[in-house]
């Protein structure tokens, strides 16, 4: 059971504790003011009997006041640390006191403590280099050498990856980022691409070509 759910059942324990104590006031009261009853029972005794009642009622309302503060809120929403917790740790960055950085064999490490910060990988362009050895044969070398053909390219006699492609039609279509804007920000990315380049990879890229709508499905 988490912490949460236990100070909600604390709470509502706390609550049951409270309707008894208020029915019970409720009993005296009416012994000692109502309808001549009070007559067969010792009232001083029924007045600190009701005192305490509500002594332990007031302390009981206290409490659940301060539950009421603890317990989570209808639709609050989950920790950064339950909502990253999924998320991978790629640095991890250790800050030693200047003490110890100053006479580090003059202390032992004891526990430690952790906090966490959230990332991005801003959008990088980068070249996947495509190496082709070329052979001949040792016992005839007047055959022609051996080269494996080239890889076919999404878009035909083009430089621009699947992964390129997918990020650009996403970024058009589904970010409503305009390709002027996206060769804009290109500069950042590593290298200029330019507009026309763009709206070149971007027309074929929508006309239904399967490799490309193959590839962009496992990209995406």
């Amino acid at each position: 059971m988490s912490n949460a759910e236990v100070i909600l059942e604390e709470n509502q324990q706390l609550k049951l504790e409270n309707n008894l104590l208020k029915e019970q006031i409720a009993w005296f009261k009416q012994q000692l003011f109502g309808s001549g009853k009070s007559e067969r029972l010792d009232a001083a005794q029924m007045r600190l009997q009701l005192d305490e009642l509500e002594r332990q009622l007031e302390s009981s309302a206290s409490q659940s006041i301060a539950f009421e503060r603890r317990a989570p809120k209808a639709g609050k929403h989950e920790t950064p640390a339950e909502r990253f917790k999924d998320l991978p740790v790629e640095e991890t960055v250790v800050i030693e006191p200047e003490e110890v950085q100053a006479e580090p064999e003059a202390f032992e490490q004891i526990g430690q403590e952790e906090t966490f910060e959230v990332d991005i990988h801003p959008p990088k362009l980068f070249k996947r280099r495509i190496v082709r050895p070329k052979y001949r044969r040792k016992a005839d070398r007047s055959q022609p050498p051996v080269v494996a053909p080239a890889p076919a390219r999404v878009i035909d006699g083009g430089y621009a990856s699947a992964g390129l492609l997918a990020w650009i039609v996403l970024s058009k279509y589904v970010q409503h980022l305009p390709l002027y804007r996206q060769e804009k920000a290109s500069a950042m990315w590593g290298a200029q691409l330019s507009r026309k380049t763009m709206a070149d990879w971007v027309e074929p890229s929508l006309s239904g070509s399967n490799r490309f709508i193959i590839t962009c499905e496992a990209t995406c």
